[in-house]
């Protein structure tokens, strides 16, 4: 096979383990895979056992991190390395930026204070309703004169909304400058001309009674509104202001990062962080003298995917982590002390990012140029592309030249080579037919491209679209509102159509909605207007039915006891009262079961309509293993109610769709996942931008400090046109995700007479704009040249037939069970599974219980398992084994206790530690036999040894050695076991 065009790249990457890079990874080019390879070649390498340990894989979510970690450790298996180095890859982390912000806390957070135990909320209205009724003071960063004259601009409530919603530095620096004079003598004098002489004089009025109350008054005077279209008479209007808005934003910023932190404090006190806290803490702990030491001299090794996707407070703690222990500050004020060589890599492309606002992608170049021009890392850039086929990659190619051409703030166009054994691909230009009334709304007319669109979608099969199946066939679209018309239209021609969404709310989901409203009833059973509902919306029962039976006495509606009579609402009533009676003395997970069984809420699930709802038992069976995972963590049922209901909003994860679906997803939500063909409607719809929350903190990429927007009249023209220009940038860089989906087919629906404005143009914030593809644009005549017809390909097809690759639908769903399999018939055959014992669950005198219960849901998915409750003896026994594995037993003892002075800062109980330490010692210095275990070369030794032992047919013991010595010659083994817990004299065997 011919060399890649990018192999020497690709190569460095790989192999040259102690540079780092920062790596421009194109569309489909294949990074997944270089990062494993560097991985698995750390493993290779003579310091692997030192390395591994401490490599940190940090993704933007934990599926791909799965992914990472299980492609690393089979390359690592199919290398025939040591279990040593596997054991040690064990300890690699592989995760979110938040999980391992979490992880530093976790260890370090003792440092700044924290309390041990610390719970991630989704959900702070209720934090957030509490803190602003104990909140009295504002401002205290400000003078008392400054503060004053804030609030006579701006209101108390504004200034702790922006603070809940904006990111702020938690180190303002306090604002000295007093509230600066204005002048407005060239708005007075301004002359109104013609039509402007019925609004100028009424402003000017205006402005000089808000003048003389501002003045000569202590009222609340917010900045008057300049309603007026004269350009001129605006812009004197404006630069009167400028020196005013200017210190109200800075003031304004200085009390939100003072309010944002006393608000974070205020959750630290009731045990909470949220997801920015996690981030905010882990730099606040690397600004800590100590802590920063200690974290960096764990040596961590980081590797950054979707750097582009990435905040530069996260930016911050990956690379703080990465510098020498000796650094001082935070990296980003200075360039002294970098990230050490081999230390920090990260793999991003500026032409996909499309989730952050453009001042955070302009600190990403910034960041990327710092690393490069200085000498911290090397740039490397990955242009082979080994998803699209010829076809689609020249039009790729031809297209986003220029438009990705890194002028005015955009990114800069990457050019893509093509794979060796690239196959020819087709990209059609769909000709729509605009045969309608053009007083039809948007929404008619798209369900005309819709129905269009899948006409020509059916009529060309499979063969001609070269899939091999409909859910290889995917429809993209910027817009979710835009989804639902196209699986209507799918019906319709009696092809399936599944709808992913990264906004999919929970509440979304029959099983989410209908097991919250029983759980919250079976906790109250005199909620009169739950009950309505569960009897109308789970059970079907009709208004009228129960208008009837209520007669206009709400507190019928109870299940706290029996109710006489009959008919559907009275059975119905009854049956849950029974269940409610039936779950009062049982554990959480065993109710919920129950409750489901009672209710038949499986079979009144399948029942619903598939073409509506994808599998629903599905997610009733993901509900059912969160249930297993409250209860192991101590929920009871009413707090699991209670947390069902809270994320009730909560955007929920996608279940698997049906083998034969077309996937109907947003551009965004396909980032990062392929197809065999890929369709792109509506072009030449106006895609409009949601309206925006106020107050709001506008990033921008020059200013050092946010724009402060109170409400859209703050915005002011300069800032208005650079939103405007990233929101289009950002568009275009979507639209290069989007054509960079298909792996043989590209489909562009070309609708440009379907959506023209009142002038026959078409909308200027369209697709079809974007991609500079319209009458007179510079990409019209590459569209223009581009097939209209799908056509049949024998050298794909027989690609297709002898590849065993299949698109990877687990980055968005999880494998779909099939067929489906009952809860009860898993308990039936439960007892032929191989069950394996813990050995700390071991007792002489009970057997362990053959039945399944929460914890076998609890493990069938590792995402739900709950935290370790930690308690200061959790805590002990934890730094304990983390301290003694690092232990080099064969080296000489000295380095023994430089290595328990580094680590006994981190003890929990530094008293404990060092007389428990010292008892070892002694004891290892005075056993001759045991030291010579130690030292002599003939014994194997094994810290933290993982082990699988076969007991009988059906059970086996799983656990972790914490000290092993291997004697070969004589074929036996020495186990060494800490005990951090206190055994009374007449226990020890």
């Amino acid at each position: 096979m011919n060399e890649l065009a990018d192999q020497t790249s690709r190569k460095r990457f790989v192999s040259e383990l102690d540079r780092n890079f920062s790596v421009i990874a194109s569309a489909g080019s294949g990074k997944t895979t270089a990062i494993t390879e560097r991985v698995v070649q750390i493993a290779k390498s003579s310091c692997a056992r030192d390395w591994l340990p401490h490599l940190v894989i940090v993704t933007y979510t934990n599926r791909a991190a799965d992914e990472l970690q299980q492609r690393a450790r089979q390359q690592i298996l199919e290398a025939s390395l040591s279990l040593d180095l596997l054991a040690a890859f064990n300890y690699a982390f592989f995760g979110t930026i938040h999980s391992f912000c979490l992880k530093l806390l976790t260890r370090y957070g003792h440092y700044l204070g924290l309390p041990t135990n610390l719970d991630t909320i989704m959900d702070d209205q209720n934090l957030w309703d509490e803190f602003v009724q104990r909140q009295t003071t504002i401002g205290r960063s400000l003078s008392e004169e400054d503060r004053t004259a804030l609030l006579r601009f701006v209101q108390a409530r504004q200034l702790m909304e922006l603070a809940r919603g904006g990111d702020f530095d938690s180190h303002p620096t306090p604002q000295e400058n007093r509230c600066p004079e204005a002048s407005f003598s060239e708005v007075y004098s301004f002359v109104a001309r013609g039509s402007t002489l019925r609004t100028i004089p009424r402003l000017q009025e205006e402005l000089r009674r808000w003048e003389q109350r501002w003045r000569e008054t202590k009222e609340f005077v917010p900045l008057p509104i300049c309603t007026s279209q004269a350009r001129e008479f605006s812009q004197s209007w404006r630069e009167a202001f400028r020196p005013l808005r200017e210190w109200i934003n800075v003031c304004a910023t200085c009390v939100a990062a003072e309010v944002q932190q006393d608000y974070r404090e205020f959750r630290l006190e009731q045990g909470a962080i949220n997801y920015r806290d996690q981030v905010a803490l882990a730099v606040e702990s690397m600004r800590h003298p100590e802590a920063a030491r200690r974290i960096r001299e764990e040596n961590y090794r980081v590797i950054l995917d979707e750097a582009q996707d990435t905040e530069p407070s996260q930016f911050s703690v990956l690379l703080e982590i990465a510098r020498p222990p000796s650094a001082t500050g935070l990296w980003t004020d200075d360039d002294k002390n970098p990230p050490r060589a081999g230390h920090f890599c990260m793999v991003g492309d500026f032409q996909q990012s499309i989730y952050r606002d453009r001042a955070d992608l302009h600190r990403y170049r910034q960041l990327h140029e710092r690393l490069t021009k200085n000498g911290v890392a090397d740039e490397v850039k990955f242009s082979v592309t080994f998803r699209l086929d010829r076809a689609q990659l020249e039009l790729v190619n031809q297209t986003f030249r220029e438009i990705l051409n890194n002028l005015g703030g955009q990114v800069a166009f990457v050019e893509l080579n093509p794979r060796p054994d690239v196959l020819p691909g087709q990209v059609i230009r769909l000709d729509l037919a605009a045969d309608f009334d053009p007083a039809l709304s948007d929404e008619r007319r798209a369900a005309l491209e819709a129905r269009q669109l899948v006409g020509w979608l059916r009529s060309s099969g499979l063969k001609k679209l070269r899939a091999d199946s409909w859910r290889q066939v995917a429809i993209l679209s910027p817009r979710k509102a835009w989804l639902p018309v196209l699986r209507d239209a799918l019906r319709d021609v009696d092809l399936r159509g599944h709808i992913q969404s990264e906004s999919d709310r929970n509440g979304e989901s029959p099983a989410y909605a209908w097991l919250t409203a029983l759980l919250s009833i079976m906790t109250d059973p005199r909620a009169g207007y739950e009950i309505v509902g569960v009897l109308r919306d789970v059970f079907g029962i009709s208004d009228d039915a129960l208008a009837r039976f209520a007669q206009g006495e709400g507190t019928r509606f109870q299940i706290a006891e029996g109710t006489p009579g009959g008919g559907d609402v009275v059975e119905t009533l009854n049956l849950l009262m029974r269940t409610y009676g039936a779950i009062a003395r049982q554990s959480l997970f065993t109710a919920v079961r129950e409750i489901v069984r009672a209710t038949r809420l499986r079979e009144r699930l399948h029942a619903l309509p598939t073409e509506d709802f994808d599998e629903p038992a599905a997610e009733l069976d993901a509900l059912l293993a969160v249930a297993a995972a409250a209860e192991a963590s101590g929920m009871t049922l009413a707090e699991f109610a209670e947390d069902l209901r809270a994320n009730f909003d909560t955007t929920r994860e996608v279940r698997p769709s049906s083998e034969e679906a077309i996937q109907l997803i947003t551009a965004h939500k396909a980032k990062g996942l392929e197809w065999q063909v890929v369709i792109v409607p509506f072009l030449s719809r106006w895609v409009r931008t949601g309206s925006s929350r106020y107050p709001r903190a506008i990033k921008t990429i020059e200013g050092s400090l946010p724009q402060i927007a109170f409400d859209k009249t703050d915005l002011l023209p300069e800032l208005r046109s650079e939103i405007k220009d990233s929101d289009r940038q950002e568009m275009e860089r979507l639209l290069y995700v989007a054509l960079t989906r298909a792996k043989h087919t590209l489909v562009l629906a070309f609708d440009r007479a379907f959506f023209l404005n009142a002038r026959g143009e078409v909308p200027a914030d369209s697709q079809i704009k974007w991609l500079r593809c319209d009458t007179g644009d510079c990409n019209e005549k590459t569209f223009a040249a581009l097939l209209t017809e799908a056509h049949e390909c024998p050298s794909t097809a027989a690609y297709q037939e002898n590849s065993s690759a299949k698109i990877d639908m687990e980055k968005i769903t999880e494998p779909a069970l099939s067929p489906p399999v009952s809860l009860e018939s898993v308990q039936k055959y439960a007892a032929n599974f191989i069950r394996t014992l813990n050995p700390s669950g071991l007792s002489i005198e009970e057997e362990l219980p053959a039945e399944t219960g929460a914890e076998v849901w609890m493990e069938a998915n590792g995402a739900l398992r709950p935290p370790a409750v930690v308690n200061p003896a959790t805590r002990y026994g934890l730094w304990w084994h983390d301290f003694i594995q690092r232990i080099p037993w064969s080296a000489d003892a000295n380095s023994w206790d430089q290595i328990f002075e580094a680590n006994r800062p981190l003890s929990p109980d530094m008293a404990r530690s060092t007389r428990e330490w010292q008892l070892l010692r002694d004891y290892v210095s005075s056993a001759s036999d045991f030291r010579r275990r130690f030292m002599d070369g003939q014994f194997f030794v094994h810290p933290e040894m993982p082990f699988y032992w076969r007991l009988d047919n059906n059970t086996c013991l799983e656990g972790i050695v914490d000290l092993a010595f291997f004697d070969p010659a004589a074929r036996k083994w020495l186990i060494l076991d800490w005990k951090t817990n206190r055994v009374p004299l007449n226990k020890i065997d």
